[in-house]
């Protein structure tokens, strides 16, 4: 099974427009890589910009392809698939807005895991450019 090629649908619970996550670019045990254009319909969306508060969403996503992915590969596809609930540790954004049409390129490393719970931390980028750096805190639902 290549990982990259599951469909993201398989892998979130998440539907419609909160949906954000459009390519898996590299996954492994611990990290995954995934790609986002921002859109008119994504969730706070106004004026043509998305707020930053956003990037928390593409972070909690791209560690849900992660766990989802390692729980296939070691429960099997009759586990099912569960969400994870998700706290923020940290967040720091270094940009004020997030223009429809930019690509955003988001990769989470789990840095702890221990039972159903992870660390991890994300780092979201535009352009190469560091867009945020967040820490999230992960329990299986």
């Amino acid at each position: 099974m290549n990982p990259k090629e599951i469909p993201i649908k398989d892998l979130l619970p998440h539907r419609d427009r909160m949906l954000l996550i459009e390519q898996i670019l590299e996954v492994n045990e611990s990290l995954t890589v995934s790609s986002a254009v921002v859109a008119d319909h994504w969730p706070l969306v106004c004026a043509g910009s998305a707020s930053p508060i956003v990037m928390v969403e593409l972070a909690a996503q791209t560690a849900g392809i992660n766990n989802s992915i390692n729980r296939l590969q070691t429960r099997g596809k009759e586990d099912g698939t569960m969400g994870w609930i998700a706290g923020v540790k940290s967040a720091v954004f270094h940009m004020d807005s997030l223009p429809v049409g930019t690509t955003l390129i988001t990769r989470t490393q789990n840095s702890f895991s221990f039972g159903d719970f992870r660390e991890v931390t994300g780092t979201i980028t535009l352009d190469k450019t560091v867009a945020a750096e967040i820490t999230l805190q992960l329990v299986s639902a």
